[in-house]
């Protein structure tokens, strides 16, 4: 997924290098592995653990 294997596109094709990510790139992110298979879902997922590393001091 780093490095666009399967698909062709990057994390770095849809997420930002620094700082936090959106609603809308997580679900673009996903993509990379299966499509828009359950996109809406997996976004919510990674909100909420971006959510708890903020809450834990990430910037």
């Amino acid at each position: 997924m780093t490095e666009g294997w399967s698909t062709g596109k990057r994390f770095a094709s849809y997420l930002p290098a620094k700082g936090r990510a959106t609603t809308v790139q997580f679900t673009s992110a996903r993509r990379i592995t299966n499509g828009i298979d359950r996109a809406e879902k997996v976004a919510g997922y990674a909100m909420s653990f971006q959510a708890a590393l903020v809450a834990g001091g990430w910037a």
